[in-house]
Formats: structure tokens, C-alpha cells, sequence
């Protein structure tokens, strides 16, 4: 099962979109494990829908006071299915645009001039 945190899906295309689906999670001691049960909860929550992925997907988290933490996950359940002739971009390397000669590309150079004697 797909389950990332943005609104697509590299590779995939969207064919249903289900809905909202959820799943919780308790543990002492630790985010962690609270964060496994939400995520095994959530895709329990999908395939119960006749879904394959997750898109969207969050966490918000509670600490419950004896040290334990209530961990709360949530996305939209959606069926998608891989393009045909095109490789996920997962295993892809994806290479960054070229860097000007002379430092950082125009889109990260800040571009604030001051001139001497003014404000």
C-alpha cells in the first residue's frame, strides 16, 4: 500500500478517490510506536474501502499526561494505478537544474539592492 503525504501520487494516476480514513494509536514511552499502530490502523481503514493508497496523509499527536502519547493519523483513501511506460519517480534519480556560473540559481539569490546614502 501507497501511503505518502502529498496530493499525488508520482507515477500513478488517481482513478477513485473514497474519502477520508483514519486510524489511532496509544503508546507509553514513545511517539514511535504510537506512530505504527496509527499507520497499520489507517491501512486497515483503506483496504476496508477497496482502496490501494493514501494521499495526504498527517499525523497529530497528544501526549496524555502518564507519559504515554495518543497518535492520530490521517489521509484520503484513493485507488490509483501505475501509468503504463513510465517508471515511478521513486526510481528515478532526479537530477537539480543546472547552477548558473557564478553561484546560486536566479530563483535563490535574493535580489535586494541597497544604495549607499539612502534608506
Amino acid at each position: 500500500m501507497l501511503i505518502v503525504t502529498t496530493d499525488t501520487v508520482p507515477g500513478y494516476e488517481i482513478r477513485y478517490v473514497r474519502g477520508a480514513v483514519s486510524g489511532a494509536g496509544v503508546a507509553h514511552g514513545g511517539l514511535s510506536q504510537a506512530r505504527r499502530e496509527a499507520i497499520d490502523r489507517l491501512k486497515t481503514d483503506t483496504e476496508r474501502y477497496g482502496c490501494n493508497a493514501v494521499v495526504g496523509m498527517r499525523f497529530a499527536n497528544c501526549p496524555l499526561g502518564d507519559g504515554s502519547f495518543e497518535v492520530y493519523a490521517y489521509g484520503t483513501a484513493v485507488l490509483v494505478e501505475q501509468i503504463k511506460n513510465e517508471t515511478p519517480t521513486q526510481d528515478r534519480a532526479v537530477v537539480p537544474p543546472p547552477v548558473p556560473s557564478g553561484g546560486m540559481p536566479m530563483v535563490g539569490r535574493n535580489l535586494t539592492v541597497q544604495v549607499p546614502g539612502r534608506i
